[in-house]
């Protein structure tokens, strides 16, 4: 590992890239409903 320290980088970058997209699968799952507004006329 003291060869190729750049292997790190590589595994945090591929760490955070999971876990946001873990986080925005999760936020997309448990949205809140979306509500219609009515004009009033």
């Amino acid at each position: 590992m003291k060869k190729h320290p750049w292997i790190f980088v590589v595994l945090a970058f591929l760490l955070l890239i999971g876990a946001w997209s873990a986080l925005i699968t999760i936020a997309v799952k448990h949205a809140p409903e979306k509500i219609e507004m009515q004009a009033d006329q």
